[in-house]
């Protein structure tokens, strides 16, 4: 019901687009996004909100423009937003029409300064900790960021595959923080075999589930949104598998690169164990690994859409029904494809390295080396 009236909607709008735009042109002169400082809250009362019983919080509020073309002029507007205090800095749109006459409102916080001292707080307490490794690690996560931004993005927006070009960008993506953070060894190219086996079977698993449940990608506003910013080019339905392969992305280069670890101490511990001693001392471990990353991965979903759950909860529709809903239906798709593929990634990246380590022997100074960030 909701997809189809957003749909209506989308080509209303876009059969008056032209109509809009030529009213846009003559009562519209300037809009500016600029930044400003709360200088004073003049007044603040209450505001019923139609149609409900709540009321809103409105404020008068005295500002001064910080940039733009009226930079240092001081404006007054009412906001019911968000609770500001004299000092804030803030966003205002500043709307002239072209009879003259301003409007100003509200139109977001500044946060990026507490971006910034959080970012710092968190690379500061990562080298502090980690030392090189934590260095490395980090070069691997702004190397993964910008395969993300400056790859994956770009082809998905020029219309490539999504599936393809996610499980390609994995890749990538793995090779960066596996062989960035823990260099080039036995142990990092175990973990990047047994990932990338786990990635494609979460992927076609994925596409089959997705396939079978005809989850079309328009579950959320975004994606309508999105689809009209594209003209409709976008495969969403495909983008919905690609989100589900990155998001496990994290995980799974955890797991992967523990029990290669695992193995690898196992066998520099007593060299007399071979493939079957390995592989059954290890994977005890990995059963262990399984359980607190599963949980991990939920409630990592959970939290993303704890809203949503709790707009459910109060719609008067049953559990049973609720979860059929695609929003819904899409997030437990990703939790269950996810935590398989995490389940999968444990005993192939084992086998795998219990497979290597079988006739070799372990350098036991390079066991010691990184024995310090295993991750148990």
């Amino acid at each position: 019901m909701r997809q189809s009236l957003f749909s209506r909607l989308g080509i209303l709008l876009l059969s008056f687009s032209p109509l809009l735009a030529g009213a846009q042109t003559l009562h519209q002169e300037v809009t500016e996004r600029v930044e400003a400082e709360v200088i004073e809250i003049v007044a603040e009362y209450e505001r019923d909100i139609t149609g409900t019983d709540a009321v809103a919080t409105v404020q008068e509020v005295r500002v001064e423009l910080l940039s733009g073309e009226k930079a240092g002029q001081v404006v007054r507007f009412e906001n019911e937003l968000v609770n500001l205090e004299a000092g804030d800095k803030i966003f205002v749109n500043r709307l002239t029409t072209i009879g003259g006459e301003e409007y100003i409102s509200y139109a977001d916080f500044e946060r990026r300064g507490t971006l910034v001292i959080l970012t710092f707080l968190f690379i500061v307490l990562l080298l502090v900790f980690s030392g090189w490794q934590g260095v490395r690690a980090l070069l691997s996560l702004l190397g993964s960021i910008a395969a993300i931004l400056f790859l994956l993005v770009p082809a998905l927006l020029a219309g490539w595959n999504p599936v393809l070009s996610s499980v390609g960008i994995a890749g990538v993506v793995l090779a960066a923080v596996l062989f960035g953070t823990h260099g080039v060894n036995p142990r990092s190219v175990i973990a990047f075999l047994g990932t990338i086996c786990a990635v494609v079977v979460t992927g076609v698993m994925a596409i089959v589930a997705t396939n079978v449940m005809k989850l079309t990608g328009f579950s959320s506003d975004a994606s309508v949104y999105l689809n009209f910013a594209t003209n409709g080019t976008l495969d969403l339905s495909g983008l919905l598998l690609g989100s589900i392969i990155i998001g496990i992305l994290g995980v799974l280069d955890d797991v992967s690169i523990t029990q290669a670890s695992v193995v690898q101490e196992l066998k520099a511990a007593n060299c007399c164990l071979k493939f079957k001693d390995l592989y059954q001392r290890a994977i005890k471990v990995g059963k262990d690994h399984i359980g607190s990353l599963v949980n991990t991965l939920a409630l990592a979903y959970v939290g993303v859409a704890l809203p949503l759950i709790l707009l459910y909860a109060k719609a008067e529709t049953s559990w049973w029904q609720t979860i059929n809903q695609e929003i819904i239906a899409a997030e437990l798709l990703r939790i269950i494809v996810g935590s398989i593929g995490l389940i999968l990634a444990v005993p192939a990246t084992t086998a795998v390295a219990a497979w290597w380590f079988n006739n070799r022997e372990v350098d036991k100074d390079e066991v010691s080396s990184h024995h310090g960030h295993h991750h148990h």
